[in-house]
């Protein structure tokens, strides 16, 4: 379980713009994970926003908004250093 979580074949996330929805995708993939719903094996070899919260939730369970906030910036923090960004 902790495995799928880590691990993935190609970052599919989308640099995120001032303006955009990813943030609340984001928390729906962590919302997700906390109720229960499950992924396909297909969806552990892309990284998307989505399945970052996913991946998230399923590894910390259910948080404040402000924590689900926070690991979403540090995340595209984390993106934006490694891209070179």
């Amino acid at each position: 379980m902790v495995n799928e979580a880590l691990t993935y074949e190609a970052d599919k996330r989308v640099f995120p713009d001032p303006d955009d929805q990813r943030l609340d995708v984001f928390k729906e993939g962590w919302r997700k994970a906390n109720n229960g719903e499950e992924y396909g094996e297909n969806a552990h070899s892309e990284l998307s926003w989505h399945n970052l919260g996913w991946r998230l939730g399923k590894l910390f369970g259910e948080t404040s908004e402000e924590m689900k906030d926070e690991m979403y910036m540090w995340s595209v923090k984390q993106q934006r250093e490694e891209s070179g960004h």
